[in-house]
């Protein structure tokens, strides 16, 4: 009989827990886990945020085109742009002419194509006074314009239509994203 409440030695009487070895080896195999656990969380928070900078882009993007289709064909287009320029008096040279230094004083179409040649190939976004706005600090822009007389996305001689392209470049965490790229078609009239 046991005295003072004492149990009895024996199978009955063992008491079961855990080893230190146990407990050590179940640490470090939590541990693991939640190492691989928050690198994928980590590594997902950062890519969260691209879309948000690919949707500012587009909006970008398709502002810049817009302002740009507004823009007359040519130099020499008259207002309204009828009669329409020809080989004769259309500019021959797409690009700004060298009076224009910003996009405030850009007046055609072909203006544009200052934002192409360049190396690298791309421009920090600014706005039409050349400043930098809010918000876009690391997006990047490409604009070219070409002459496409036969509308099959090819540079070619003749002054029918001239194919504009905007690639924006949002950043992202590898640094500058994939380009978005927008093209559309201006025509001589």
């Amino acid at each position: 009989m046991p005295v003072n409440g004492d149990s009895q030695h024996g199978a009955a009487g063992k008491q079961h827990g855990a080893t230190l070895i146990e407990l050590v080896v179940s640490m470090v195999i939590l541990a693991i886990a939640m190492t691989s656990l928050s690198v994928q969380f980590f590594s997902q928070t950062t890519r969260a945020v691209e879309p948000l900078f690919e949707i500012r882009a587009a909006e970008l993007g398709q502002a810049l085109m817009d302002e740009i289709l507004a823009k007359p064909y040519d130099e020499n287009s008259p207002a309204g742009g009828v009669p329409a320029c020809d080989d004769d008096s259309c500019s021959p040279v797409l690009g700004a002419e060298p009076d224009e230094t910003s996009r405030i004083d850009f007046d055609d179409v072909d203006d544009y194509h200052y934002y192409c040649d360049s190396s690298p190939p791309y421009f920090a976004i600014e706005d039409v006074e050349g400043n930098e706005p809010d918000g876009f600090e690391y997006f990047q822009m490409s604009i070219c314009v070409v002459y496409d007389n036969d509308y099959d996305g090819m540079s070619g001689a003749g002054v029918n239509a001239k194919r504009i392209t905007i690639d924006i470049y949002p950043p992202a965490a590898g640094g500058r994203g994939p380009a978005i790229t927008f093209s559309a078609y201006r025509s001589n009239f």
